[in-house]
């Protein structure tokens, strides 16, 4: 059995480095509304915690209340999850991500030490979650790498970061920790002046910033893993959508077959570093030279096409589950052999059109709870 936790705002507190981190209201809203979400890809027998102990929260998201109860998920309150740990024994806490604040509340509320990561491997994720990794990813994919792809760059100096730019012409500048689109900023328009102080905020509050080609680009894609015992499980693709300044927006549901199929369609198959098979063949043994000794768990790799039809191998490393691996788990459940008709349905019309949206879904949710 499975004790499901979304905390979408992992990431941050992650950058935070703090046992007391508290996300933005927005963060939180969007952490209530779709504290469900673990429903649609949950095994049959699992459990998801509820975000709080207020009663009314299921009356408010009864759209998802059927499908619970058809899969028997155990919705877990915060104040019993202790008791619920001891009845369970052999669980596993599965959140969106660990942190330290996660690990605290956990420890506070009377969760067994066995359950949780230690402080020293909550410390090594941080570290491997900094965007710097992809540095020693992109070098070591030299030899299956096209020219075209450029190593990203480190600075905690602004000047040198504004010198990039200067040099580069559009860059994306990246917080060392962030999610989903945020803490990115795309450079094409902005003058020195809007730059410079979103650089000095970032380099004050996480020590640097990530430099990197602005890239015009025709496909974001991903490779989606899961880390164990020191090994890489290749788990499969997802395709996914972005706004022009590079935030997440939605998410293809479709069999692998198809996913891989139009990837290859979009790449330049004959030239350097495109061969779609061999890179993730480099990926899972980068993986489990720098994150899989270190770190238990799912991850995905953002990776795009450019318009010269060229793959960029690692854009950001994810130590976390992503809605590209949500995707995938969908699609699984939606074909499972031990999926009911009620459970298809509600699956097909959350991903209508083959698409997946955190946006969509809520207004979907909504229709659903107003019939």
């Amino acid at each position: 059995m499975t004790l499901h936790i979304f905390n979408p705002d992992t990431d941050y507190a992650l950058a935070s480095d703090s046992e007391n981190y508290t996300p933005p209201v927005s963060i939180l809203a969007i952490k209530r509304s779709l504290s469900l979400l673990p429903a649609l890809y949950a095994e049959r027998g699992d459990a998801i915690l509820l975000p709080d102990d207020n009663p009314e929260f299921l009356q408010e998201n009864h759209a998802f209340i059927e499908i619970i109860s058809t899969k028997d998920i155990t919705l877990v309150r915060p104040r019993h999850i202790h008791l619920f740990l001891e009845e369970h024994k052999n669980a596993r806490i599965r959140p969106w991500g660990w942190n330290r604040t996660l690990r605290k509340w956990l420890v506070s509320s009377g969760v067994k030490e066995n359950f949780i990561p230690s402080t020293e491997q909550i410390t090594a994720l941080r570290n491997i979650s900094h965007r710097r990794v992809t540095i020693p990813f992109i070098m070591n994919m030299g030899d299956i790498r096209n020219e075209e792809i450029q190593v990203p760059k480190e600075f905690s100096d602004i000047n040198e970061a504004l010198a990039f730019r200067e040099n580069c012409g559009d860059v994306y500048f990246k917080a060392p920790w962030s999610s989903s689109g945020r803490g990115l900023l795309y450079t094409k328009d902005l003058e020195k002046r809007h730059i410079e102080p979103w650089l000095r905020g970032i380099i004050r509050s996480q020590g640097s910033v990530m430099g990197e080609t602005a890239y015009d680009r025709i496909l974001d894609f991903a490779t989606e893993w899961e880390c164990k015992d020191g090994k890489a499980l290749f788990i499969g693709v997802s395709t996914f959508t972005t706004s022009d300044r590079g935030k997440y927006k939605s998410n293809i549901v479709a069999p692998q077959e198809n996913i891989v199929s139009f990837i290859l369609q979009q790449i330049d198959i004959h030239g350097k570093g495109n061969n779609l098979s061999e890179i993730i063949k480099r990926q899972s043994l980068l993986l489990e030279n720098y994150v899989a000794p270190f770190y238990d768990g799912p991850l995905g790799i953002d990776m795009l096409v450019t318009s010269e039809r060229n793959i960029h191998p690692c854009v950001e490393i994810n130590l976390r589950d992503t809605m590209g691996r949500v995707a995938i788990d969908i699609q699984q459940r939606i074909i499972s052999e031990d999926a009911t008709e009620l459970e298809i349905g509600f699956l097909r019309r959350l991903t209508s059109g083959g698409i997946f949206s955190p946006m969509h879904l809520l207004s979907t949710l909504r229709d659903i709870e107003s019939n």
